[in-house]
């Protein structure tokens, strides 16, 4: 009993502790994100049909093909790079007398910019409990989120103040967005037939942080008659949920591996909801009567995902080919919501409020579904080390007509390039450089945040204001690289 307890103890300050440690590395100061699949852990190794701890979470079937027991932590520090040029045909003003004034337009204009490094940890475990059958793991990251700080603007406009926030700030200050994962999977392998299937099960940490510049009426005023009217808004919630995955993974004979994977979205099917406070202040009122402290709810819906995947290890046993693809049902993210605490967001398709005004900001998505390829060799130069590389494609999420500064996607190309060695027969590590590049975007005047089919200044336009925002009309640039390094200790 006092064994019992001693390992119970020690299972708890391990996963308490490598909570802390994760979110020391994965919180910023100050950050802002999109909600993005991040899952790359692993590099080239992390696919639903290799047999690893990474199984854990892209496929935990494939942890039928381990043996023994491994440890593995691994980092991958990022260099993000974004570029979002707004350009005039994008001024929302509530006035197109405003159009004229020249510190008006300036405040509004030209370019935003942010260079952040990051950081993305994983940390898990797998084990064969010492049988010929029965296979676990566990594991602690961040698959869906991101961070990012955007550069104050140093050519603000006098009068202005806002305007040294940037030109992006109508949808993006800082803040962020993290769904913090602790996977436990199971697997069963069928004898020595190479058949595994496998289930997890993944209890979920929401956190949002959220700084945007906001007028009540969607518009990107500034002032109006000397008086200051743009506003700030920083939302701040929580929240808990759970979803699992299932798994198929064959090993058709020591050359060919398959593997089979299907992801429940986080909620299963229904929003994920956050319990937290709305602090903003509009224009010269006060935050108190704007509602500083507000207890609020805020919504948001993440996808499901399925994974395909395959090796094959030509017969020399020293060159494998690896494929695997992903297709991400991101069609359900139709919008972010925020609305006074215990109501729901009743917010017509077409952004009309039909809460009686009970919903408080209503930004409206519409994703698309996204599917991703990836190829690339594992070449052994002998037993003890690994060259290995791929390139990927992943067709974007997020339509024109709404991206903005806090959701800047495209089609993107991956490249991959790194070794891992075996240090000995209990240590291994390995490390890559990854680069994503996308596609530069041009909205083209495409973009409809501000709802134009729907005045604010026309009878019943008004009714809109809740899903209004500006206009984030313009051209997006953006690059990521990356370095992966994991250790790996077998037992």
């Amino acid at each position: 009993m006092e064994m019992a307890r001693t390992r119970r103890a020690s299972f708890r300050s391990l996963f308490l502790g490598s909570s802390l440690v994760l979110v020391a590395l994965a919180t910023p100061r100050a950050a802002e994100a999109s909600g993005y699949l991040t899952a790359r852990f692993g590099g080239d190794h992390g696919t639903p049909a290799m047999p690893n701890t990474y199984a854990v979470y892209f496929n935990p079937a494939a942890l039928g093909g381990t043996k023994g027991t491994t440890i593995v932590g691994d980092a991958g520090i990022l260099v993000r790079y974004a570029k979002y040029t707004r350009t005039v045909d994008a001024l929302t003003p509530s006035d197109p007398a405003y159009l004229q004034d020249q510190d008006y337009v300036k405040a509004n204009t030209g370019n935003g910019t942010l260079l952040n490094l990051l950081a993305l940890p994983f940390i898990g475990v797998n084990t064969d409990f010492g049988t010929k059958n029965l296979r676990g793991g566990y594991a602690f990251y961040i698959p869906f989120g991101g961070l990012a700080t955007w550069d104050r603007d140093k050519n603000n406009v006098p009068g202005m103040p806002g305007s040294s926030d940037g030109p992006q700030r109508w949808h993006n200050i800082s803040g962020q967005i993290l769904a913090i994962y602790n996977t436990l999977a199971l697997a069963y392998k069928f004898g020595d037939s190479g058949f595994s299937i496998g289930a997890n099960v993944s209890p979920i940490i929401h956190n949002v942080k959220t700084v945007r510049a906001r007028n009540v009426d969607g518009s990107d005023d500034t002032v109006h008659n000397g008086t200051l009217t743009e506003g700030r808004s920083l939302v701040s919630a929580t929240g808990f949920n759970l979803n699992a995955a299932i798994g198929l993974y064959w090993e058709v004979n020591q050359q060919l591996h398959l593997g089979l994977s299907y992801s429940a979205p986080p909620g299963f099917y229904s929003d994920t909801r956050m319990k937290g406070e709305l602090r903003q202040q509009l224009g010269t009122a006060s935050a108190e009567a704007d509602g500083a402290g507000q207890k609020i709810d805020f919504f948001q819906t993440y996808p499901d995902i399925l994974r395909l995947g395959g090796t094959y290890m030509f017969p020399n046993r020293k060159l494998e080919m690896r494929a695997d693809f992903e297709y991400v049902r991101w069609s359900v993210f139709k919008r972010q919501c925020v609305v006074a605490r215990g109501e729901t967001c009743n917010v017509a398709d077409d952004g009309r409020d039909l809460s009686g005004g009970k919903v408080i900001l209503n930004i409206p998505r519409n994703w698309n579904d996204a599917i991703g390829v990836r190829v690339g060799p594992g070449y052994h130069v002998n037993d003890q080390l690994e060259l290995f590389g791929s390139l990927g494609m992943t067709t974007p999420a997020v339509p024109k007509s709404t991206i903005d500064a806090s959701t800047i996607d495209a089609l993107r190309l991956y490249f991959a390039a790194g070794a891992r060695y075996e240090i000995s027969k209990h240590f291994a590590i390995a490390g890559s450089y990854n680069h994503i590049h996308f596609f530069n975007v041009n909205t083209n005047g495409e973009n409809d945040q501000n709802i134009e089919r729907f005045p604010a200044r026309a009878p019943g336009g008004g009714d809109y204001n809740v899903s209004r925002s500006p206009s984030a009309d313009g051209k997006y640039r953006s690059q990521i690289g990356f370095v992966n390094v994991n250790l790996a200790y077998t037992f």
